[in-house]
């Protein structure tokens, strides 16, 4: 059994080791092999007869241990000398002294003859390694330099070695293939002597501030000449070669041919800033040469930008084939370039059939109106395709400014405008920009972009118009209309909005909304009333040609389940009496679900007769546009109001319910009245109102 003592000289023999080695062991671990060691000293001096081999294979197992520390071995023979004197397993023990250090002897010799050994192994082990190591560097030096040449002869880039002052020392067989001459050739060359003139001062530029340490490496584009004296294009990157002592010795430059790249890029650049199909300058290019005018011009320099767009492409196209229209486009590109030929003028395609004609004016330019003559001459005069002569008229608009008022995305849009403005007047028109009314045109645009986003917003609502009976004043049927109530410019009626809906394509939405928020409202007025009025929704000539439009009505009836009796559908003559519309064969379709079918619109075309004849018995209201051209007293507008008239009595001999709108003065109720029209509505009468409002008046009336 060990005593405490013994235990707790373990504890300070091991607390001295591992302050002075690292021992990769745990210190429980360490404590337990000291121990041992202890232990078989002490068996070591009780022995008889006494022998120092134990002392001697310790001081090897301590070195085994890595017990190697500067200090190691004297703080263990510090230690055990007295330690081993106290031991109490030794008491009585003869010549316990001398034994003790003929012991510690023998354990520091064998420490130093195992720690020798050990230096000595290692030693050898170094020397292996180094020798080894020295052979994989020289193996490694000749693989690398194998495999340096195999990728310097077999590399796709052009590879030149030269010296520090760009003389040719070696060149690859790409790079001599690349330049077109033999590699014997091009080592007598100075690397320089390759490069394009206009870039030989440039590349010069390059590899000094190589040389000088200015940038570690070059990476640049380069043009190379050929011995037929054609570029070569390549990317370039070059670095320094280094002596032993760290100097520089030389130069490697890689080359990578990027020849049919350039000319990709060219081609693409090309295809990017023109059209296509008329190779002229399009838009994006269009617009940075407008800008470089500008930063060029003078302040009052006046610059004229012509927006063109051609009349009856479309029956070009149809009649004789797209094939056809580009040919014309093409003449026409080209005949545009003739009218502005002597003047510093770009002509763009802008797209579809419109065209611009940018002029940096001079004092030989003509005035806008000599201008447009000009242009209009030149595209009027046939172009003959596959014995066809083809030409077109064209509608121009013009904008003329002086280059500091001139802001790019303005001017081109007040050019837009303007030519919009143009169109609608007629085909062969031309107008210069006006800035009323292009506030005007702006105004109504902005409207029309901001509508989608009212109508998600609610600001969007249907307002109700009672129609009623001119005999008794009875009402007949409730028209749906939509009103917006903008937060800036106030309340836009439905011809307004129907109109803003118009030039962003809404319409189809827009209509698609007001149909089922007003078949809702009547079905609760259905509900309410017995003798609901019956709900009218006149349709625009889109909705009534909508392929999905009896789809639409047949889900809305379903879901509400509101009698088709009682909606009243307003179909545009135009739309029912063309036959490639849908419209007469929507209406007639509806006509089978119960669904009451009026011609709306009626009188501004002879072809609008047509319509009596496919919808019998229906029920005809006067076209507003008719209606609003009245003056306040119809009696003294005897051209409108006798058209009006004619209309009306036309209406009646074909056996049909005539109704009026737009009635807005009292001499007009009188008037409608001597007309002898069956159905009248408009604000004089009664106003529009909301839902709320016209029920509270319906219920008012069936309690009166």
């Amino acid at each position: 059994m060990d005593s405490p003592q013994a235990l707790d000289f373990v504890r300070r023999w091991a607390s001295a080791m591992t302050r002075t080695t690292y021992v990769p062991l745990e210190r429980a671990d360490i404590e337990r092999q000291l121990h041992t060691f202890l232990n078989r000293l002490v068996g070591a001096l009780a022995a008889e007869p006494f022998s120092t081999v134990v002392a001697t294979d310790m001081g090897r197992l301590l070195v085994e241990g890595h017990f190697t520390g500067p200090d190691s071995l004297g703080s263990t023979t510090a230690l055990l000398g007295p330690q081993l004197l106290d031991e109490p397993r030794l008491r009585g023990v003869d010549r316990l002294p001398h034994k003790v250090v003929a012991l510690l002897g023998e354990l520091a010799a064998g420490y130093s003859v195992a720690l020798r050994d050990q230096v000595l192994d290692r030693q050898e082990q170094l020397n292996r390694a180094l020798l080894s190591a020295k052979n994989k560097a020289e193996r490694d030096l000749r693989a690398s330099e194998t495999r340096l040449r195999e990728i310097f002869a077999g590399s796709a880039l052009g590879i030149v070695i030269s010296d520090v002052h760009n003389e040719i020392e070696e060149v690859n067989e790409a790079f001599a293939t690349m330049l077109g001459s033999p590699q014997e050739a091009l080592t007598e060359l100075n690397l320089l002597d390759l490069i394009h003139p206009e870039e030989i001062d440039t590349v010069r530029e390059y590899y000094a501030r190589l040389l000088a340490g200015e940038v570690p490496r070059i990476q640049e584009y380069a043009r190379f000449t050929d011995p037929s004296g054609e570029p070569v294009w390549g990317r370039i990157s070059a670095t320094l070669l280094f002596d032993f002592q760290g100097g520089p010795r030389g130069l490697v430059t890689m080359v990578e041919d990027v020849t049919d790249q350039n000319l990709l890029q060219e081609e693409f650049s090309r295809q990017t800033l023109h059209d296509v199909l008329t190779a002229l300058p399009n838009r994006q290019y269009l617009v940075s040469h407008l800008e470089r005018v500008l930063a060029r011009a003078k302040p009052d320099a006046l610059i004229t930008l012509c927006h063109v767009g051609l009349d009856g492409l479309t029956v070009i196209n149809h009649g004789l084939g797209h094939t056809a229209g580009d040919f014309l486009l093409r003449e026409v590109g080209s005949r545009l370039t003739s009218a502005v030929r002597g003047e510093r003028a770009m002509v763009a395609r802008l797209g579809g059939d419109e065209f611009a004609i940018l002029i940096e004016n001079t004092d030989e330019t003509p005035d806008a109106g000599a201008l447009s003559a000009a242009i209009s001459s030149e595209l009027t005069e046939p172009a003959y395709y596959r014995e066809n002569g083809l030409a077109v008229s064209a509608c121009i608009g013009i904008v003329q400014r002086i280059a500091r008022q001139i802001v790019t995305t303005e001017l081109l849009r007040d050019a837009d405008i303007t030519l919009h403005r143009t169109k609608s007047v007629g085909n062969g028109q031309w107008s210069l920009f006006d800035s009323r009314q292009d506030e005007v045109h702006r105004e109504h645009y902005r409207l029309a972009a901001s509508m989608p986003g009212a109508l998600e917003m609610g600001e969007v609502r249907v307002e109700y118009q009672p129609m009623a009976r001119v005999a008794d004043g009875e009402v007949v049927g409730v028209e749906a209309l939509v009103t917006w109530d903008h937060p800036e410019v106030g309340t836009l009626d439905h011809a307004q909005c129907l109109s803003l809906a118009n030039e962003t394509g809404l319409i189809g939405q827009l209509g698609g909304w007001l149909l089922d928020e007003a078949c809702r409202q009547g079905l609760r007025w259905q509900r309410e009333f017995d003798d609901a009025p019956p709900l009218v929704i006149n349709l625009t000539t889109d909705q009534a040609c909508d392929p999905d439009l009896l789809r639409r009505v047949r889900r809305l009836l379903d879901e509400t389940q509101y009698e088709p009796a009682k909606l009243w559908l307003g179909f545009p003559a135009g739309a029912v009496s063309r036959s490639d519309r849908e419209g007469g064969e929507n209406a007639a379709l509806l006509r089978e679900l119960g669904i009451v079918i009026l011609i709306s619109d009626f009188g501004t075309s002879y072809l609008d007769l047509h319509c009596l004849r496919l919808l019998p018995d229906a029920p005809v209201r006067i076209s507003n546009r008719l209606l609003a051209e009245l003056t306040a007293d119809p009696c003294e507008d005897s051209v409108t109001s006798e058209a009006v008239t004619a209309v009306v009595k036309l209406v009646h001999r074909a056996g049909r319910t005539a109704m009026v709108g737009e009635i807005r003065t009292a001499e007009q109720a009188e008037w409608i009245i001597e007309l002898k029209a069956d159905v009248a509505q408009g604000p004089y009468l009664v106003a529009c109102t909301d839902a709320e409002t016209l029920t509270q008046a319906l219920r008012d009336q069936r309690r009166g």
